[in-house]
């Protein structure tokens, strides 16, 4: 009889073990995995991290809101760009904004651009070569200088190839050398990198003076559409014509102008091709 009720017991204990099981792997199973978004964690003001080590900027509004409209969970991650792509390539992440190059077609698809980046050459004014530099107007024409630009950077690797190139760790490190003289020039985006720097200035960062001799010319080198790539064997692959379609709607009904104007209302006061930009 005692055997009887202790093998009663561990039947109805191991029944009770198995329904929470399952119910559990129900529960689980109607969740939707949130897409896993990984970014630069320098590059101000599109995406950054911020002092308390979270992601900011206007990428992540913009993102946010379009995946609130799709109703479906973000995770948005930000790490050392070069270690950012190597996670989603890897599958750790389902995407990046960032440029389509020849090498990522191999793995991922594009959205529409969630920005357009004219391409500018930032350099210091005290460049005792300054006028041939602010002529600049073609990736051809940057030969003669030596040139700053960020490790990872696929779309530099794969256009900068002729020139000559002192490759830095991070957006904040060569943006310091070029306060610092020790390179010729760095290709921006025009209001970003103008964002940026008018930042950096009145936050009265320790090289605030040295940013006050840059220049940026208003030749445009190239149109850079910047779009949130999603890797093709990822299940989310699928949403990209439903945040398209979103992406538009809030470019049409002016949401996406106010996220701008947050980030870049400094940049936008400088009259768009009318001069020189002098901080």
């Amino acid at each position: 009889m005692k055997k009887d009720s202790k093998y009663f017991f561990m039947m109805f204990f191991g029944l009770i073990l198995l329904a929470f099981v399952f119910q559990s792997g129900v529960i689980a199973a109607g969740q939707k995995r949130p897409f896993k978004w990984m970014d630069d964690e320098d590059y101000n003001p599109f995406i950054y991290k911020t002092v308390d080590g979270k992601p900011a900027g206007f990428y992540k509004d913009l993102m946010v809101e379009v995946f609130r409209r799709m109703d479906v969970p973000l995770q948005c991650e930000v790490y050392p760009w070069k270690r950012a792509q190597k996670y989603v390539e890897e599958g750790i992440g389902d995407g990046m904004v960032t440029t389509l190059t020849k090498t990522r077609t191999k793995l991922f698809i594009a959205t529409e651009p969630l920005f357009i980046n004219s391409e500018r050459v930032f350099t210091r004014k005290d460049n005792p070569r300054i006028r041939e530099i602010m002529a600049v107007d073609s990736i051809e024409g940057l030969k003669p200088f030596k040139i700053v630009e960020t490790i990872g950077s696929g779309w530099a690797e794969e256009h900068f190839k002729d020139l000559n190139i002192e490759w830095a760790p991070t957006y904040t490190s060569a943006l310091n050398m070029l306060a610092n003289g020790r390179v010729d020039a760095y290709i921006l985006g025009y209001y970003p990198g103008m964002a940026d720097i008018v930042e950096r200035i009145n936050n009265k960062v320790h090289y605030s003076e040295k940013l006050k001799k840059i220049v940026v010319s208003r030749n445009s080198l190239v149109e850079i559409p910047f779009c949130l790539l999603i890797r093709k064997n990822s299940e989310y692959v699928s949403i990209i014509p439903r945040f398209n379609n979103i992406l538009k709607l809030l470019k049409k009904n002016g949401t996406y102008q106010v996220m701008f104007k947050k980030y870049f209302s400094e940049a936008m006061k400088i009259p768009e091709g009318v001069q020189e930009r002098s901080f």
